[in-house]
């Protein structure tokens, strides 16, 4: 017959099977040892029940990975509105559900503390250029171009090492129908990293500038 226990015995159990053996644990409640047993198996059950499980296909996996970056959107759209209790609910929830998802991870945990903290001034949050880069890129694709390149332009060409923050700059004055000043712009992202010249051939955001005198020899051929 299994032994009843009481709330306190089984917290007290959850609070110490970790740190004590079993034996322990059993002198301290004074419970048989075969008793504490019993319990810590149930519990490490338990746990394991709790734990969340990987995708066990590729479709579940990019499932998951669409579900991660639409609640990380919705938790930027109340921070941008600067409602900080949902955002700060949003970004929760990536971090408890994807844990996976690294990028996305530190990302939401920056705005989660920025969130927390209840900072209203939104840009004092932004002074790392990394953060800059993907507020950037996030208001780039909700098209708001304009706002991603003040972004951009925060930086004042510091930290830009990879010239992704030139990269994107391109891309948002060339939606933005400055085709002159998105070249420049390209060609510095270029100087900084060869990698951008390779990603620029095949970019939609640039399709304007295919026209462009100086575009094609800036890229080269695919």
């Amino acid at each position: 017959m299994n032994r009843h226990w009481t709330q306190d015995e089984i917290r007290w159990m959850r609070a110490n099977v970790g740190r004590l053996d079993l034996q322990s644990a059993s002198r301290a409640l004074g419970i048989p040892l075969v008793e504490v047993e019993k319990m810590a198996g149930e519990l490490q059950a338990e746990s394991a029940a709790s734990v969340r499980k990987p995708p066990a296909t590729h479709r579940e996996a990019a499932r998951e990975l669409s579900h991660a970056h639409k609640v990380f959107e919705k938790g930027m759209e109340h921070f941008h509105k600067r409602e900080m209790e949902p955002a700060a609910r949003c970004f929760s929830e990536v971090l408890e559900l994807h844990p996976d998802e690294h990028e996305l991870v530190d990302r939401a945990r920056t705005y989660l503390s920025v969130a927390r903290n209840g900072k209203q001034d939104r840009e004092k949050a932004l002074r790392d250029p990394a953060e800059i880069y993907h507020a950037a890129v996030f208001e780039k694709n909700r098209g708001n171009c304009l706002r991603a390149l003040e972004l951009v332009h925060s930086v004042n060409g510091h930290g830009d090492p990879d010239g992704r923050l030139a990269y994107l700059a391109a891309c948002c004055l060339a939606l933005n129908g400055r085709p002159a000043e998105a070249v420049e712009r390209l060609r510095a992202a270029i100087e900084a990293s060869a990698q951008n010249r390779i990603q620029a051939r095949l970019e939609a955001d640039l399709a304007s500038l295919r026209s462009e005198p100086h575009f094609e020899a800036l890229v080269g051929r695919g």
